[in-house]
């Protein structure tokens, strides 16, 4: 099964929330490739939890966008990342708990899913909301979430 890229055609045309979707998207491939070439199941514990947190992370810039520019949609929208982080969650606890093989294929297939659906469809509804006229109340080059971003996929080794 392949793992998920990102090329700019699939972008929002809002700059932050596309960085963070390229994040991730970098994010679910790592953790595809590890658990691929059989790394340790410490290593694959550990990117694991970085999807975990940095979706975290994501999905709180949103929601923060969301409420600052009274997209009309937040609470259905903020219903599907509870969803989605409580399945996440779910996921992990499942291979802490042993189950690495049997969740492999449900992970990439769940993560690959979301990731394109979610932008394409929920997240696309933020945008045209913005070009309709919702600004962002946060200042350029601050970040949306209020919070530094969690440490990239670059700053860790994936051997």
């Amino acid at each position: 099964m392949a793992a998920p890229s990102w090329d700019d055609s699939q972008g929002i045309n809002v700059r932050d929330l596309d960085g963070q979707h390229r994040m991730l998207a970098t994010l679910i491939r790592d953790l595809h490739d590890v658990m691929r070439y059989a790394r340790s199941p410490e290593t694959i514990s550990g990117v694991f939890d970085e999807v975990v947190e940095y979706t975290k992370y994501h999905f709180a810039a949103e929601e923060r966008l969301m409420r600052d520019t009274d997209f009309p949609g937040y609470l259905l929208h903020k219903a599907i990342h509870d969803n989605m982080k409580s399945r996440l969650v779910e996921l992990r606890d499942r291979f802490e708990r042993g189950g690495r093989p049997a969740i492999s294929v449900a992970v990439f297939q769940f993560l690959r899913d979301w990731l394109v659906s979610h932008i394409e469809v929920d997240d696309q509804e933020i945008a045209e909301h913005l070009l309709n006229g919702g600004a962002p109340c946060t200042p350029p080059g601050s970040s949306l979430a209020g919070a530094p971003a969690p440490r990239s996929a670059s700053s860790r080794s994936v051997h």
